[in-house]
């Protein structure tokens, strides 16, 4: 059993490891968002076709969940985006909805 003293630094320490990885990660988002808006401004600029947005949210998926990305899943979101904006051709509004899908 630990004593009071050891358990109080080990909490102590593990609070500041919360607080330092939420100020990291919150900085990492403001960075990732700059980059990424710049992304998808070339993305949205590459992609002029409902194929072309399918290999780009294929890819997105493909490597925001890797080998744990649920295919079933992954279709009907990008089915959906197509349905709703691939109509209009508004490849850039695509793009922006797949990200947002994502919590950008």
């Amino acid at each position: 059993m630990k004593d009071i003293k050891t358990y109080m630094i080990e909490h102590l320490i593990e609070e500041a490891d919360e607080t330092r990885a939420k100020e990291l990660t919150e900085k990492l988002n403001k960075n990732e968002e700059v980059i990424e808006e710049n992304q998808v401004d070339e993305a949205a600029e590459s992609i002029k076709d409902e194929k072309s947005f399918r290999d780009y949210a294929e890819n997105k998926f493909k490597t925001v969940f890797g080998d744990k990305v649920d295919e079933e899943k992954m279709k009907k979101i990008i089915d959906g985006i197509l349905d709703k904006y691939g109509k209009e051709n508004d490849w850039g509004k695509c793009v922006g909805v797949l990200n947002k899908s994502f919590g950008k």
